[in-house]
């Protein structure tokens, strides 16, 4: 963490709103090559991305076209995504918070979401032994984080180039991160009752592992929000 902080103030020539900016962009450059190595190892990537965020086929439907790419994409595109996440808030909220508090809230914010976001599932799967629920819940979280961390790229790349208007960009930047959970909370529902998951147990399971958490986090982290 330390060491990411101090990235930030290398140059100490410049001032320090050149110097983080850009390191964001060195950042972004960054994202957009994992983004052009994905592209390269799944040549469909942009359209099974896109497609599956708005779609409600999952991996028992055999439709889905997240299932398909490699694991080492789905890595690629996670890095992508938080690094791009951390970006946009980094500039959101410069100017009200000392920026090595910022950075290491917000690397820690995100940090403990993704590991939450993606142990959860797992937890019950292993509880109650069921394969097909954590391979279904899987597919969903990449049909969310892969499109979502395009948007969130470009979100990055339009606000640093036009930082005067950064509020205007600051209620899309948590409208994104809202997202992140809504949509995968959406499609998981969806999922459960097509396959005649009963109610108490969709609830418990949401209000447990899926809602809990970010309410947790949501208060430790208060001062980003």
């Amino acid at each position: 963490m330390s060491l990411l902080v101090n990235l930030f103030f290398v140059i100490q020539l410049y001032p320090r709103e050149n110097v983080l900016k850009n390191t964001l962009l060195v950042l972004i450059m960054l994202c957009l090559a994992f983004i052009g190595l994905s592209r390269l190892m799944s040549p469909n990537l942009f359209s099974i991305a896109f497609r599956d965020f708005w779609s409600i086929k999952f991996y028992t439907d055999s439709f889905s076209g997240s299932d398909t790419l490699s694991a080492a994409t789905h890595a690629i595109l996670g890095i992508n995504l938080f690094l791009s996440v951390n970006i946009c808030l980094i500039v959101g909220l410069q100017e009200l918070l000392p920026l090595d508090f910022l950075v290491r809230k917000s690397v820690s914010l995100f940090s403990a979401f993704f590991l939450v976001q993606y142990l959860g599932f797992r937890l019950v799967s292993f509880v109650l032994n069921e394969t097909e629920f954590k391979k279904n819940l899987l597919v969903i979280t990449h049909q969310t984080w892969n499109f979502l961390g395009f948007i969130f790229l470009m979100l990055a790349i339009v606000i640093l180039l036009n930082e005067k208007y950064l509020y205007i960009f600051k209620p899309i930047i948590y409208f994104a991160l809202f997202l992140l959970p809504f949509t995968k909370i959406v499609k998981g529902l969806i999922f459960a009752k097509s396959n005649n998951y009963h109610w108490f147990y969709i609830i418990l399971y949401l209000c447990t592992l899926e809602i809990l958490p970010l309410l947790f986090l949501g208060v430790y982290f208060e001062e980003l929000f």
